[in-house]
C-alpha cells in the first residue's frame, strides 16, 4: 500500500524561525519526527513517500501517487491539516490523521476517515491489519501509554537532512508535574516512559551514518524527569560523543529544578548540551501556587538561571501573563526579570487554556471559557481563550507593550550581551573554522541587518560590544542576531495587529 505522510505547514510564529533561516541554506528548522516514527511502524514493504509542507509543496503528482495519507498536526497547523485534508477527499484518497491536535477533538473532524487518538505505538497493527482487510475503522484510541521500547528509530531516510537546521529524537514522554495550564500530563502521562540508552546511542549512530552534523533537539515533555535515567544516558551519550569527536550538540526542555543538581549538570556539560528550554512562567510566588508549578517555589530565580548558563547553557525562557493571582506589577516584573537574567530568547505568552487540562475545566465550571485556543501562545491574542480577571483589553494592552520593549533592537541585543557576561561554554570540541556556507551566511546576516535593515546602528553598535568585551563569542553573536532579527519581525507584525500606534 501506497503511503504518503504529510506534515501541515506550521504559521510564521515565535519558534518557526522564518525569518532567520533567509540567513542560511535550510528551509525548515526541525523534521517531523512523530510522522516518521509511525512511518517506521509500517511494513516495510509499503512504499512510503514524506512531504514535508515547510519544505516543499504537495503536488498533485504525490497524491496521484499514494494509496493512503498519513497525516500529523499540533493544534497551530490545524489550518494547513484542514486544507490537505479536504485536498485528499476531494481525491477520494483515505487519510489518516494522529497528533496532538486530534486529542481533542475526535467529534468535530469530518475529513478524517480514520483518526488515531493517543500514542501510535500499540494501535498501528490493528490498523495496518484493517486497512489491508479494508475494514478500517473511524477512530483508533490508545487505551493505554505504550512502553518506548516499541517505539522504533525514524526512518530518517523520507527526508533530506539539508532541508532542516535542527534535527530531533525522543528519549521520553511524559513529566512528573501537573502544573494546572499544561496538557502534558493528559496526553503523555505523569509517569515519564523511556528508552534505553543503547536505543538511544543506536539512533544517534543511524543519525551519524546519515551525514547529520549539528544540532539535535531531545523533544522530551521534560527531559530530566526522571534523574536517575537521564544520567545514565547522558554518561553514555557523552562516551559516544567524545569518541566520534563531538559531531553534535544537544538542546532540550526541563524543569528548573536541573540548576538544583550538580551532578546531572556536569554530565549535560560533557554530553555537549548548549540550549534548554524552561517554563519559568513567572516571578511571583502566590501564581506559582495558582498554577500549580510547585517546582519553581522558593528558588531564587536568577540564581537558577545564572546556574545554567556558568555551566554552558543558554536558558530559553517560558514566561506566561494572565494569571488570575498576577500582582498589579507583574508586567513590569516579567520584564525585569528577564533583562536582568540574560534571556535572548524568552518567549512571554498569553495565558492559554488547552482542552481538558486542570485549567480548562475550572474555567469551565466559573463560565469564563470562550471557546478552543489557537494553539498559538506567543503573540496571537486568541490563545487567549477565557475572560481573564484583569479584563481582556487591559492585559493585551499590557502585553503588547511588553512584546514591544522585549524585541526592539537594543533591549534584545542588551540581554544578548548580559548572556554572555555570565556564560560559561563546554570546552569539548576545538575551534570549529566556518565552512564556505557558514561564511555566505554570515556576509549576509551582515549586509541584510548592517545595511538594510532599520536597526543597523544597533546592531553594529552590538557587534562592536562583543569584538571589545566577548570576542569569544563572535560566531554566536551572529546567530543571536539572526534569532533577533526573527523575533523583531514577528513582534512587529503582531503590534501591527494589535496597536499600530506602537508598530
Amino acid at each position: 500500500m501506497k503511503t504518503l505522510f504529510v506534515s501541515p505547514r506550521y504559521p510564521d510564529t515565535f519558534w518557526s524561525l522564518k525569518f532567520a533561516l533567509q540567513f542560511s541554506k535550510a528551509k525548515a528548522t526541525f523534521p517531523p519526527l512523530g510522522l516518521l516514527t509511525v512511518a517506521a511502524l509500517l511494513p516495510e514493504a509499503w512504499p512510503k513517500k514524506l512531504v514535508d509542507l515547510n519544505v516543499e509543496p504537495l503536488t498533485e503528482d504525490h497524491l496521484a501517487w499514494a494509496d493512503v495519507v498519513f497525516l500529523g498536526a499540533m493544534t497551530i497547523q490545524s489550518a494547513s491539516a484542514e486544507e490537505i485534508g479536504r485536498r485528499c477527499r476531494r481525491r477520494g484518497l483515505k487519510v489518516v490523521a494522529g497528533g496532538p491536535h486530534f486529542f481533542h477533538v475526535a467529534d468535530r473532524i469530518d475529513w478524517v476517515d480514520h483518526l488515531v487518538i493517543g500514542e501510535a505505538e500499540e494501535i498501528i497493527p490493528d490498523l495496518v491489519n484493517d486497512l489491508i482487510q479494508g475494514r478500517a475503522a473511524p477512530v483508533y484510541r490508545a487505551e493505554r501509554l505504550p512502553d518506548l521500547t516499541l517505539s522504533p528509530a525514524p526512518l530518517w531516510s523520507l527526508v533530506d537532512l539539508k532541508d532542516y537546521t535542527d534535527t530531533s529524537i525522543q528519549f521520553t514522554r511524559g513529566c512528573p508535574f501537573n502544573c494546572e495550564f499544561c496538557d502534558v500530563v493528559l496526553i503523555s502521562g505523569r509517569r515519564p516512559r523511556m528508552k534505553s540508552p543503547r536505543r538511544i546511542i543506536a539512533e544517534l549512530e543511524a543519525l551519524y551514518r546519515s551525514g547529520w552534523r549539528g544540532e539535535i533537539m531531545f523533544v522530551d515533555d521534560n527531559f530530566i524527569g526522571h534523574k536517575e535515567k537521564v544520567k545514565e544516558l547522558l554518561a553514555a551519550v557523552g562516551d559516544w560523543q567524545k569518541n566520534h569527536d563531538y559531531p553534535f550538540w544537544f538542546m532540550t526542555q526541563v524543569s528548573l529544578n536541573l540548576a538544583d543538581d550538580g551532578e546531572l549538570l556536569a554530565l549535560m556539560s560533557q554530553a555537549d548540551f548548549k540550549k534548554v528550554f524552561v517554563g519559568i512562567e513567572t516571578t511571583s510566588e502566590e501564581v506559582l501556587d495558582e498554577c500549580r508549578k510547585h517546582q519553581n517555589k522558593g528558588k531564587d530565580l536568577i540564581r537558577s538561571v545564572r546556574t545554567l548558563q556558568r555551566n554552558g547553557l543558554e536558558v530559553l525562557g517560558g514566561f506566561i501573563v494572565g494569571f488570575d493571582s498576577d500582582p498589579p506589577t507583574i508586567f513590569e516584573d516579567q520584564l525585569r526579570f528577564i533583562e536582568e537574567a540574560g534571556i535572548p530568547a524568552a518567549m512571554v505568552s498569553l495565558l492559554s487554556a488547552p482542552p481538558d487540562t486542570p485549567l480548562w475545566r475550572r474555567l469551565e465550571k466559573e463560565g469564563r471559557l470562550l471557546g478552543r485556543p489557537s494553539g498559538d501562545n506567543a503573540m496571537d491574542t486568541a490563545a487567549l481563550n477565557f475572560i481573564p480577571r484583569i479584563g481582556r483589553e487591559k492585559l493585551i494592552a499590557n502585553y503588547t507593550k511588553m512584546i514591544d520593549r522585549l524585541y526592539n533592537y537594543h533591549p534584545y541585543y542588551d540581554r544578548v550581551l548580559t548572556f554572555f557576561r555570565h556564560y560559561r561554554p563546554n570546552r569539548n570540541r576545538g575551534f570549529n573554522i566556518p565552512t564556505r556556507d557558514e561564511l555566505k551566511s554570515l556576509l549576509l546576516l551582515a549586509w541584510r541587518l548592517g545595511v538594510q535593515d532599520k536597526g543597523r546602528k544597533a546592531f553594529w553598535n552590538f557587534l562592536g560590544r562583543v569584538m571589545i568585551k566577548h570576542r569569544r563569542f563572535l560566531y554566536e553573536a551572529f546567530l543571536a542576531a539572526a534569532c533577533g532579527h526573527h523575533f523583531w519581525r514577528i513582534s512587529r507584525r503582531f503590534l501591527a495587529r494589535t496597536d499600530p500606534g506602537l508598530h
